[in-house]
């Protein structure tokens, strides 16, 4: 009995011990599996014990285990620390469980979120002995959470309409974004077929093919018509896409559509603007292309013809830049439809650009018939324009080209009819001219001297050529005139008039213009050099100048690179460029008054300057064209403007300069009148720099 009962004594423990270890192994399989750690803290001792499963939730390792609750908390994120003492703090003191999440964070930095539940156990004086409690990690949960949220958002919140359907295609649920498109409350849809959206103007062939892509690729999109609750049928875009189950099968279908009424008037604005010139309505250039293309296709089929009338506003330029750019708009607006209104629909009046227009007639049997049209137009064009307080005029510049005989493709219809347009305003304007080859000769040869002028700075082919200025009084020379030249490497030695046109078209009067003053700038200093003191230099400023530089900056620059005294500069401009935009040439010749630069009004009496004008602007010259000068002793009218310029001149304090003097007659005539200054043929033409110092030096000895 003794044995039994020691036996009995040895093996029960053995048997708790077993039993104890096997529910230790089972409550950490528990914990493993639902992912929950425990932990224990010894409110006597300040130990803190984790289980298993906890360590590998916050990631340390067992031997560097939690030690105590301070330590713990250094693991909680600073922003919640507060927090979670605060909670655990106050479940002692009320005596209650207590739970609380909060982020903790790892040994590598990454930021866990936990749940954290507590309970602390007293004794029987209400002393706390220890506290026990579970951790779970629920990172995945509230990111999943989070993400559904989101989604929930986005859906209740999307811009875009969004319809979910089962399938058997009968709608679940809307966004309210399809409340708004289409008019229609969730209520009245759930339950639905989607068809009851539908326009009717989606063709069946459109729907067969939707389902197919739908059912094959699990997506589709594509534009539809659709009707609102209200009626209203619209465009939309739709994107469909499919979530299937385990199977494969189609569990449901994602619509998501826009209504993209909008964007499509807005294609058809784009469309619109990329085919039609914004301020006139016609179409443009890119138009015309087109058009011209297919009217020539037509043609060629038919054996037709085609003509197109190029068509340039005469003196545009000059109302534009004095009146202002809103003026020469309006006048735009007005020539346009002029244009519109002497030619057929089936016609088309194109604008180019600036005040250029294309007329292109088709299915025209005879010349005769576009020269009555030309003529309507030269007639229509020439008409008054009442623009705001102004009466406006202008004139057409036409050119002709005719398919086949002009050209056989829409390019050299165009270059022709072009050739054109310049030979009638080289006719004087205001008329219509047909292309022939001449005109076309005339065209190349212009396109030869813009491409060798825009190489011709570069390669330093310029030259100046100084013309001598008399002193009726003294017999000296006063002052040169520096006029350029072109050393063209094929044609020799250009005057101005063969290349100044296309300068001023092309722009390239500017940097040309600069280089003259500059070259100009640089000789007068060879003079002093040379010791011929007291000559002055003039040089001619062209309306871009006056309009498109800063000339006093120029002046002040040349001026103190070559050390001149600013009173041996006279520039030069003619009474044209001068009532270009008369207020802004009282400013710049004020500036260069100031200056100390000497002014000259070059051509006086063949522009249109007024006498007002005439007192405001700071001259120091005026210089009589050489048409008056031509006419003394030939013409009593020739003679009377010769007077009356002298005694104008005087009388504004002014020096007269007389151009183009070329005899003997002229010059006693002139020199009787009592004219300061004068230059011309007679005593010399234009010349080198080395002849022309020459020459100054034998009459100023």
């Amino acid at each position: 009995m003794i044995w039994r009962w020691l036996v009995d004594r040895l093996t029960l423990p053995a048997k708790l011990a077993g039993e104890l270890q096997r529910s230790r192994q089972q409550l950490q399989e528990i914990q493993r599996l639902a992912g929950i750690g425990s932990w224990e803290l010894d409110l006597e001792r300040n130990e803190l014990s984790w289980s298993d499963e906890l360590y590998q939730i916050f990631e340390i390792d067992p031997v560097q285990g939690p030690v105590d609750y301070e330590h713990f908390l250094q693991m909680v994120h600073e922003e919640d620390r507060g927090r979670v003492d605060q909670a655990y703090q106050a479940a002692l003191a009320t005596r209650q469980p207590y739970e609380v999440e909060h982020r903790m964070v790892m040994p590598d930095g990454r930021i866990k979120q936990i749940r954290e539940r507590g309970e602390t156990f007293y004794d029987e004086a209400g002393k706390p002995l220890r506290s026990i409690g579970t951790a779970q990690d629920i990172t995945d949960i509230r990111l999943l959470e989070s993400q559904m949220q989101l989604l929930g958002s986005a859906f209740h919140h999307s811009g875009e309409a969004i319809m979910i359907t089962d399938h058997n295609n009968r709608i679940l649920t809307v966004n309210a974004a399809f409340t708004m498109l289409t008019g229609y409350a969730q209520d009245e849809v759930v339950g639905q077929d989607p068809r009851i959206l539908s326009a009717g103007r989606t063709s069946r062939e459109d729907y067969k093919r939707m389902w197919a892509a739908i059912k094959e690729k699990s997506f589709w999109q594509g534009e539809i018509w659709d009707r609102r609750k209200d009626g209203g049928v619209y465009p939309k875009w739709l994107s469909v896409s499919v979530i299937r189950d385990d199977q494969g099968d189609i569990r449901y279908h994602v619509a998501h559509f826009t209504d993209v009424s909008t964007e499509r008037a807005t294609e058809a604005k784009i469309h619109y603007m990329a085919h039609h010139d914004m301020l006139t309505g016609l179409n443009n250039r890119f138009s015309l292309k087109d058009r011209l293309e297919h009217a020539l296709a037509v043609a060629r089929r038919e054996s037709a013809r085609v003509a197109l009338l190029f068509i340039d506003l005469d003196r545009f330029k000059v109302i534009n830049d004095t009146l202002g750019h809103h003026v020469g708009d309006e006048l735009l607006i007005h020539v346009s439809r002029r244009l519109r209104q002497c030619v057929r629909e089936s016609d088309l009046v194109a604008r180019l650009g600036g005040d250029e227009f294309v007329v292109m007639l088709s299915g025209i049997e005879h010349s005769s018939s576009v020269a009555m049209v030309a003529e309507k137009l030269v007639m229509r064009v020439a008409e008054p324009y009442p623009v705001g307080a102004h009466t406006l005029y202008t004139t057409p510049s036409i050119g002709i080209a005719i398919y086949p005989m002009d050209g056989e493709d829409g390019e050299t219809l165009m270059r022709n009819a072009d050739a054109a347009m310049y030979h009638a305003k080289s006719a004087g304007r205001n008329n219509f001219q047909f292309f022939d080859a001449k005109m076309n000769e005339a065209a190349v040869e212009r396109l030869g001297i813009e491409h060798a002028l825009r190489l011709a700075l570069g390669r330093d082919e310029f030259r100046l050529h100084f013309q001598p200025i008399i002193n009726l009084r003294t017999g000296r020379v006063s002052s040169v005139e520096a006029l350029i030249r072109w050393q063209h490497p094929e044609r020799g030695l250009l005057a101005p008039g063969m290349f100044i046109g296309v300068a001023e078209e092309t722009g390239l009067i500017q940097p040309i213009g600069d280089w003259v003053i500059w070259a100009a700038c640089r000789q007068l200093a060879a003079f002093r050099e040379a010791g011929l003191t007291g000559v002055k230099m003039a040089i001619n400023i062209s309306a871009i100048q006056m309009r498109n530089s800063d000339l006093s900056v120029l002046a002040r620059g040349v001026i103190e690179a070559y050390s001149l005294p600013p009173g041996d500069l006279v520039f030069e401009i003619t009474e044209s460029v001068a009532m270009e935009h008369p207020d802004e040439t009282v400013r710049v010749l004020d500036l260069l008054r100031d200056m100390g630069v000497s002014l000259a009004l070059d051509d006086f009496g063949t522009g249109y300057s007024s006498l007002s004008y005439l007192r405001m602007f700071a001259l120091d010259k005026l210089k009589l064209d050489r048409s008056f000068v031509e006419e003394i002793g030939q013409d009593v009218d020739g003679q009377v403007i010769c007077d009356a310029t002298i005694g104008l001149a005087h009388n504004l304090g002014l020096t007269l300069v007389a151009e183009g003097v070329e005899t003997e007659a002229q010059l006693d005539y002139l020199r009787d009148r009592g004219c300061d200054l004068v230059q011309g043929y007679l005593f010399s033409k234009p010349l080198p720099a080395e002849q022309v110092m020459d020459f100054i030096r034998q009459r100023n000895a």
